[in-house]
């Protein structure tokens, strides 16, 4: 391949990423090989771009966002040798777990279920789709004082008609909780079911008012044509809880 990156299979808070660009064979010095990835704002490259020496050969130093616990990423190396663009992918995991736990909560929808309007677009193509949703998420919960942030997890279910859109295997880069009132959760799922496949950032957040109604926003994407957008009113389950880490529920 004209370009080429060594990416670890396990990045743990900072790693280096080798790799070497050549044109027909031949190795290509000064080439500037510029550095992205999914999901955003997870790690950071220095020096991006980084620059290819007499041997075509180049590194730059990967350094993963403290807090971040063990997520699937995609890395993105692109070039330009001649007026063509030269680019690759390679998938891989991150993980810098440090405070993972700023409060708990445990949420979810009475009843398992609530009626939606969904707004997506598949291969670039817009759509509106109006049928059943269901969202739960559980992250850092014990009942007891205290976090405990091996538990992380965060699923949505979505039907209209026979389509079917899932995020599943929910796991959190980051939490955020306000008062008892109101929980966030900004993650990686896996999108499947008929109409979406392959790894989502997935963000999900409640503010819960009068009546124990809970205002819902649900926005997944993939970066590569794959959108899903919802917001929606529905009673909370009777198990929710919001709080802070020192809280007995």
């Amino acid at each position: 391949m004209p370009l080429t990156i060594n990416v670890p299979e396990l990045i743990t808070c900072d790693a280096v990423i080798t790799g070497n660009v050549n044109c027909g064979g031949t190795d290509v010095p000064g080439a500037e090989i510029f550095f992205a990835h999914f999901p955003d704002g997870v790690i950071s490259y220095d020096p991006n771009p980084a620059i290819s020496d007499v041997n075509g050969d180049f590194s730059t130093t990967v350094t993963v966002l403290p807090g971040t616990p063990l997520i699937s990423i995609d890395v993105h190396a692109t070039t330009e040798v001649e007026g063509d663009i030269l680019e690759v992918h390679v998938g891989s995991q991150a993980e810098c777990p440090i405070v993972e736990c700023p409060c708990k909560f445990r949420i979810g929808i009475r009843g398992n279920r609530a009626h939606a309007n969904v707004d997506i677009t598949n291969q670039g193509v817009e759509s509106t789709l109006r049928g059943r949703i269901n969202v739960t998420a559980i992250q850092c919960f014990t009942a007891k004082p205290g976090c405990d942030p091996d538990v992380d997890h965060f699923n949505v279910s979505f039907r209209s008609g026979k389509t079917m859109i899932n995020f599943i295997q929910g796991r959190r880069i980051e939490i955020e909780c306000i008062g008892d009132t109101f929980a966030r959760v900004r993650g990686t799922a896996l999108g499947t079911g008929n109409l979406f496949q392959g790894l989502f950032e997935v963000l999900i957040e409640v503010s819960i008012g009068p009546g124990n109604i809970g205002t819902w926003t649900v926005l997944a994407d993939d970066n590569m044509g794959h959108t899903f957008f919802t917001t929606f009113t529905a009673r909370m389950s009777q198990i929710t809880s919001i709080g802070e880490c020192g809280l007995q529920f």
